[in-house]
């Protein structure tokens, strides 16, 4: 059986979410292109949400955590703060411009970018072949 460390999933992962993230945002302009419009304007509102959120994540996968392992965990929710802090961004500012994008393609072009990349994400890192050792003995506790 192949095993590779931890950092070589992860850097994996990242690499593969990006090039998802990237086909996916680049069809997700397409369709609003094709569309026109308040298509249009809610398509680049949606895929550039998706954009930075997915820029997040391969952040957060390529990141080194292996020199940091006590607050790897900690990476997690780095990321999801980041994650909100873009949404509220982009709700504060299309807020105004609501009027000029189509909010069906906002979210259509928003979910294009994302399902895709989280679940690339989810598969890579489930398939990584990493061996993880732990010590021997009853509880972590001593």
């Amino acid at each position: 059986m192949n095993h590779e460390t931890h950092a070589a999933v992860f850097r994996r992962a990242a690499a593969r979410v990006a090039v998802v993230g990237a086909v996916t945002v680049l069809a997700g302009l397409a369709a609003g292109v094709l569309a026109g419009g308040p298509a249009l304007s809610g398509a680049r509102w949606g895929t550039g949400a998706g954009t930075l959120i997915t820029a997040i994540t391969v952040a957060a996968l390529a990141y080194p955590w292996e020199r940091h392992p006590l607050i790897a965990s900690g990476g997690v929710m780095l990321s999801f703060l980041g994650k909100i802090i873009t949404m509220v961004g982009v709700v504060l500012l299309a807020g105004p411009r609501k009027d000029s994008l189509s909010p069906g393609w906002f979210l259509a072009t928003l979910a294009l970018v994302l399902i895709p990349v989280t679940i690339t994400e989810i598969l890579v890192l489930a398939r990584g072949r990493a061996l993880t050792i732990e010590p021997s003995g009853g509880s972590e506790e001593t």
